[in-house]
């Protein structure tokens, strides 16, 4: 059985999972969710988009830090139930910790949107924020998606992202 990460393509605040649950339970929770793909673990472009958010972390931190953006547009991603990959939107960040409420519908049935999640550095996934121009920066994540995305769909999430 191949493992695979979730992605969900949904606007600003897509998912992009890792894996953990077997494959016909990932299935059967996506059923009904068009809002998500499925990557494989193992997908190059993902993992190097990846490692590309984690390696640029400091950035998001001194953005956060500098308080010269709208903190309500800061969101991290990471693996929820260690495999379905979700935005979550930062209330706070403490010394290795962020700290913020689930910014998606999981497809996890015991998780909730707006559930309060505290996430380790170290299981950050992917990071955003609108900087002052109106432009998201990061979506690292999401930059992999939209490549094979429908014109239109791509087109509207550029859009709004301000690309």
């Amino acid at each position: 059985m191949k493992k695979a990460m979730m992605i969900a393509a949904a606007l600003w605040l897509g998912l992009a999972p890792a894996m953990a649950a077997p494959d016909h339970e990932r299935e059967a929770m996506m059923a009904d969710r068009d809002d998500m793909a499925m990557v494989e673990a193992t997908d190059a472009r993902m993992n190097a988009a990846i490692d590309e958010a984690r390696a640029r972390f400091p950035d998001f931190l001194a953005a956060y830090g500098s308080g010269r953006f709208d903190r309500a547009t800061f969101v991290v991603k990471y693996p929820l139930g260690g495999w379905e990959h979700i935005w979550v939107e930062v209330d706070s960040i403490d010394t290795g910790v962020v700290n913020g409420r689930l910014a998606n519908v999981p497809a996890q049935p015991e998780y909730s949107q707006g559930q309060p999640v505290r996430v380790p550095f170290a299981d950050i996934s992917d990071w955003a924020y609108r900087d002052d121009r109106g432009v998201m920066v990061g979506h690292r994540t999401t930059r992999v998606l939209l490549v094979d995305m429908d014109p239109v769909q791509r087109a509207s999430i550029e859009q709004f992202l301000g690309w």
